[in-house]
């Protein structure tokens, strides 16, 4: 079984700034490659409905792939986080609806998540971290996102639903797939608080902890804009951004850059 892997296609912002159909070709691409599974781990564009009709059209596109998906932090950009949560779950490939069965050895496993300061730096404190602000820049969240509840409790929600669903598929090879960061091992960290600061936003520990509880085989995560694929804690662990052009991209074309980055893993 193939799969492939990719996360943080920020469709209109990447089209725009590229001039490139961005959308066009990741399918051509599909439809070249033909993989039994794709996994998008996050952040598909700005919005729940842009994501949606996206996603939709992926689906629909490509009915010999299976199309996974977990929600970014951008996918829920909107004045009600939990309307957008379950606006995208819409869409049934989304793991937010429960774990998928790829074939009696592997199930997949995810839903989106969030972040509860646990990556951040013990200088700060919760209330800081939840402002959200360093000198003149405020973390986008915090202007575009809107949950009921503080983060960590947020957070603490994700994190009892993934756990429910690791207990139940203990038999299987499980794929555990969340948009933030769940190790501290990938966070980029450059000893300037101005940018470290922010780290406190990049996920949680607790994904990592339910990862290494649970024997995960496979932990497919994006939302940091750069790409890994090591074994970490005994964990094959996969992070494959597109990322952000032109400063984040390798090749000067979306043709080349989205034809590198996409991950392909068997099973």
């Amino acid at each position: 079984m193939k799969i492939a892997i990719l996360s943080d296609i920020h469709e209109g912002l990447n089209r725009k700034r590229s001039g490139s159909d961005v959308f066009g070709l990741l399918q051509e691409w599909l439809d070249q490659h033909e993989p039994d599974v794709f996994i998008i781990s996050g952040d598909m564009a700005s919005g729940p409905e842009k994501s949606l009709g996206l996603l939709n059209r992926l689906q629909s596109g490509f009915p010999k792939t299976q199309v996974l998906y977990v929600h970014g932090n951008h996918d829920v950009y909107h004045e009600d986080a939990v309307d957008a949560y379950h606006k995208l779950l819409q869409f049934g490939g989304n793991l937010g609806n429960g774990p998928v069965d790829l074939n009696e050895e592997w199930v997949v496993i995810g839903d989106g998540g969030w972040y509860d300061y646990t990556l951040g730096m013990e200088e700060f404190t919760d209330e800081q971290f939840s402002a959200g602000q360093f000198n003149d820049f405020t973390w986008p969240d915090k202007i575009h996102v809107h949950w009921p509840e503080n983060d960590r409790a947020i957070t603490g929600k994700y994190l009892e639903k993934l756990e429910n669903w690791l207990m139940a598929n203990q038999e299987k090879n499980i794929i555990l797939v969340n948009h933030f960061v769940p190790f501290a091992h990938f966070l980029q960290v450059k000893n300037d608080p101005a940018w470290d600061f922010f780290n406190a936003m990049m996920g949680s520990k607790g994904v990592g902890q339910l990862a290494e509880k649970y024997g995960v085989q496979k932990m497919i995560f994006g939302h940091i804009h750069t790409r890994y694929h090591e074994e970490y804690k005994g964990i094959d662990c996969i992070c494959n951004p597109l990322g952000y052009f032109p400063h984040e991209w390798v090749h000067d074309t979306a043709h080349e850059e989205i034809g590198s980055t996409i991950k392909v893993i068997e099973i």
